[in-house]
Parts: structure tokens; C-alpha cells; sequence
């Protein structure tokens, strides 16, 4: 418990704060901090992204107007709820590797 007010607190607490700063004040490197630089397997997995990313937009571009053709709904259900789940599927890969993308290019 703390014996003072909220003023006796405010004064005492810049001291408080410039001795957590000093214990701080060592290098980064000293600290433990990773290194953000890419890995060769990651520097290559971010080059390959953006084209595998094109090529499911554009096979989920396909299977959208393949869909809203107007006789698609014709056709057994078995290829209907094939369609459904790959479309699932590729949404599934697309945020995924969208997401890592991202994680990627921020560590770069």
C-alpha cells in the first residue's frame, strides 16, 4: 500500500521511471531482439507469393462465372457442392497466404 496521495505519487514517479529507462538503455542487440532480416527460404517464399496469389484469384474469378451461368444450377449436386467447397477452399488459401504475405513484407 502506498502512503501519499495521487500528487505524492506523481512526484515520486519521474525517478521511478528515469532508473527503469537506464536498466533499458542497452543496445538491441544486447537485449535478445531477433533479427528482422529474411531468411533465404523466406526471401524465396516472398517472391513466389504474389504469383500464386494471381493464380487462385483467377481460378476463383472462373468458378464465380461459372456459377452464375444461368444453367449451372442444372447440373448434379454432387459438382454444386464440389464448386462450393473449392470456392471455400480457395478463399481459405487466399487469406492465408495474403496474411503471410504480409507478415513477410513487414519483417523485410
Amino acid at each position: 500500500e502506498y502512503a501519499g496521495g495521487y500528487s505524492d505519487y506523481l512526484v515520486q514517479r519521474p525517478a521511478q521511471v528515469a532508473e527503469v529507462e537506464k536498466k533499458e538503455s542497452r543496445p538491441p542487440a544486447e537485449r535478445g531482439v531477433p533479427s528482422r532480416k529474411l531468411s533465404y527460404k523466406e526471401t524465396r517464399e516472398l517472391e513466389t507469393l504474389p504469383s500464386e496469389i494471381e493464380s487462385l484469384e483467377s481460378e476463383q474469378k472462373a468458378l464465380y462465372a461459372r456459377m452464375h451461368a444461368p444453367d449451372y444450377y442444372r447440373q448434379p449436386p454432387q459438382s454444386l457442392r464440389a464448386d462450393r467447397e473449392r470456392s471455400d477452399e480457395i478463399e481459405r488459401l487466399l487469406m492465408q497466404k495474403l496474411e503471410r504475405w504480409t507478415s513477410l513484407e513487414a519483417k523485410k
